[in-house]
Order: C-alpha cells, then sequence, then structure tokens
C-alpha cells in the first residue's frame, strides 16, 4: 500500500489488492488471493476486517477484535500479538475477497462462521499460536 493506492482509495472509493504476506492466512493467502477494499465510511466494528496504514506507510490488512481506550486492538488470523491502532490510521475495510479463484462477500454465512470462530475463541488461539512460533523459531535454530 503505497500513495497511489491510497490516493485510489480516496478518489474511486475503493482499491482491489493482491496482499503478501501470511498474517491472515488461511482466508487469505499472500500472493494468490485478492481482496475488495472499500473506502471507510463508519465506524469499524467487531469483525470487521480493516485496511490500516503503519507509519511507515505499510498497509496491513487485520481483524478487529475490539474497541478499547480510544484505539482499536486487531490481530491477523494467523498472529498471536495483538496490535493497537489509531482510528485515524485506518483506512478501509474489505467487503470482498478472491479465495482459490472464487469470490466470496464479507455477508456470507459460511464466512461469518468463520469470523466468529477466529475472534470469539482469540483467548485461545493466542498462547497455541505463540508456542507454534516459539517452536518454529526453536527449529530454525
Amino acid at each position: 500500500m503505497g500513495k497511489v493506492q491510497l490516493e485510489q482509495l480516496e478518489q474511486h472509493g475503493s482499491y482491489l489488492s493482491v496482499p503478501s504476506g501470511i498474517s491472515m492466512r488461511p482466508m487469505i493467502r499472500g500472493g494468490r488471493d485478492a481482496v475488495l477494499i472499500k473506502k471507510l465510511t463508519k465506524r469499524p466494528k467487531r469483525y470487521d476486517l480493516v485496511m490500516y496504514v503503519r507509519p511507515n506507510m505499510q498497509g496491513v490488512i487485520h481483524r478487529v477484535v475490539r474497541f478499547e481506550n480510544g484505539k482499536y486492538i486487531i490481530i491477523g488470523d494467523n498472529c498471536w500479538q495483538y496490535e493497537y491502532v489509531d482510528p485515524k490510521q485506518i483506512k478501509g475495510i474489505v467487503t470482498e475477497f478472491c479465495h482459490k479463484g472464487k469470490w466470496h462477500s464479507v455477508d456470507e454465512k459460511l464466512y461469518l462462521f468463520y469470523v466468529h470462530l477466529w475472534v470469539d475463541f482469540v483467548s485461545v488461539k493466542r498462547p497455541l499460536f505463540y508456542v507454534r512460533d516459539k517452536l518454529k523459531s526453536l527449529i530454525k535454530r
């Protein structure tokens, strides 16, 4: 996500992106799947998949867990660390995504079931993913 993409989002109200990285696996596979990001028009809520911009202009797509003390607490589906994001950093919201060549709406029942599993059980997921990542780093050494 760079200046051009932010301008497109601002001017046209949407932006089609092919994210990179592993933080949103298994839903979004970096370099393979695509997302349609729409300009933020209302306050994000729990479960929303938002795109925010870090100070270095890197765009990140992660899921809202809750709003607390003036910050959004968000997390990637494949991550264990929370991120605390200022509302001003959030520029867009994912409304559709393409996974394995098929487009899906964020309103589909199967997607909503998936989202509830990942967010409602985040307190279980976080320690498991923490241990997974620590074991991976030990194995790499």
